[in-house]
């Protein structure tokens, strides 16, 4: 049975299925028999992010209708020839595709894949919650700012209560210059506050952003130090021990505790 990472966070715009994207192609690109699993329905993304949005024929919700079978709804890579996409259905709502159908979905990919690659919808509601069960390691997403902060502190404590497996975090758009002047917290204090592992630190790159304007890959985008980033997340989860990013430690700010936020 193959690795299930499953990327989530607290609220949208966080880089969260950029990251997802991302890290499958890395694996495949090492190598690995890789499936990104798009679990956003009615709001899809990985297939503008690997470049398959005129590739998609079927997807998750023609599996659960019974229109098709898993490999035929699985979309291989124009690049990578062990890199899938499974879609989500686009208009479908959430609460249309069951727990017990992304279960038996996610199983089976995971039986015939090295890495199954998890996009879940930003959030809290239905469909994050058919996506938990499945036996799959977290990792959230946030930007290092007070409201993105407050709501990964709602979605670890939502896992917490689902007795999932602990997740990691990964702090996105990081200012080295912010941290520095104290105008940004630290990643390392923030994931200390939240009482989570910090899984990665990704900078601020605007070589990233004109990447995702043209449909290229990240890991080709020409920011070096946000690709090596890339990498030694896709490490860390694998258990390598690659040493995190040195980044100025600044004080936090104490409206962030351990079951609950105070004003």
């Amino acid at each position: 049975m193959g690795r299930i990472f499953s990327i989530m966070s607290g609220k949208g715009g966080v880089g969260k299925s950029t990251l997802a994207a991302a890290l499958a192609e890395f694996y495949a690109r090492q190598g690995k028999n890789v499936t990104l699993l798009d679990g956003d329905t009615g709001l899809r993304s990985a297939d503008l992010l690997l470049g398959m949005q005129n590739k998609v024929v079927y997807d998750l919700g023609d599996i659960v209708s019974g229109s098709c079978d898993i490999a035929g709804a699985l979309v291989p890579s124009p690049q990578l020839e062990n890199l899938t996409l499974l879609a989500a259905p686009q208009m479908l709502r959430p609460s249309d595709v069951k727990n017990k159908d992304m279960g038996r979905i996610i199983t089976a990919l995971s039986e015939e894949k090295d890495i199954l690659i998890l996009d879940a919808p930003a959030g809290i509601g239905r469909g994050l919650k058919n996506l938990l069960g499945a036996a799959a390691e977290p990792v959230i997403v946030a930007t290092p700012d007070d409201v993105c902060v407050r709501d990964a502190e709602k979605l670890s404590e939502l896992l917490f209560q689902r007795e999932e497996p602990k997740p990691g975090i990964v702090f996105n758009r990081v200012d080295r210059d912010l941290v520095h002047k104290g105008d940004m917290t630290a990643p390392s204090l923030l994931a200390s506050s939240l009482d989570l592992p910090l899984l990665g630190i990704l900078p601020e790159s605007p070589r990233v952003y004109r990447a995702l304007l043209r449909h290229q890959s990240i890991l080709t985008c020409g920011d070096k130090r946000f690709v090596k980033e890339i990498e030694a997340i896709a490490g860390r989860l694998l258990g390598a021990d690659v040493p995190l990013p040195s980044y100025q430690k600044s004080p936090v700010r104490a409206f962030f505790r351990r079951g609950g936020v105070s004003a």
